[in-house]
């Protein structure tokens, strides 16, 4: 893959990681909010593996809010994490970023086709209704798809900062002076 020199064609690749991290956590506690703050029955959660008994007895539980919770809770840490590598210059520190960044945009890629496919498939006699769920899937699906092209370059600029600071660790140890050691 091709290094990014720059964010957004302005800025460098150190800023627009700084950037890409405090919206990570921005983004993370205004979902959190939405969470806890949206009424129960809005949500809609299926596990695809049990009965709709048992996914209503966790949905009244409060079990996936929980669970979205403490994973944007680790979000937040890791976005954290990343602001302190880059400030200390640690590619190590941006690892986990890096790695969570890329399963997050495999999983944002099933998640937009399954619920656009589901939008475009699901059964109705209605035809307004089966209209109104067309234009819904498609708005998803372009959505969603617009919003991964923003995920991934984001994704490529913390990436490309993270092989520069790599490599400048790696340079520093054979080009340093003796006494600088």
């Amino acid at each position: 893959m091709k290094r990014l020199q720059k964010c957004c064609c302005c800025a460098s690749t150190q800023t627009g990681t700084l950037i890409t991290a405090v919206l990570g956590i921005v983004l993370s506690i205004a979902t959190i909010i939405t969470i806890w703050v949206v009424e129960r029955h809005v949500i809609s959660f299926k596990t695809f593996i049990f009965g709709e008994d048992f996914d209503r007895k966790l949905l009244a539980l409060d079990i996936p809010r929980i669970i979205l919770t403490v994973n944007l809770c680790f979000t937040i840490l890791i976005c954290i994490l990343l602001i302190v590598a880059v400030q200390k210059r640690r590619s190590w520190l941006m690892l986990p970023w890096v790695v969570l960044g890329i399963v997050l945009a495999i999983g944002l890629l099933i998640s937009v086709l399954h619920t656009s496919i589901s939008f475009y498939l699901h059964d109705t006699d209605n035809e307004e209704e089966k209209y109104n769920y067309n234009i819904m899937a498609t708005i998803i699906l372009v959505g969603g798809i617009i919003y991964l092209c923003l995920y991934l370059y984001l994704w490529a600029v913390v990436f490309s900062h993270y092989l520069d600071v790599r490599d400048e660790e790696e340079r520093g140890r054979y080009r340093k002076a003796p006494y600088r050691r």
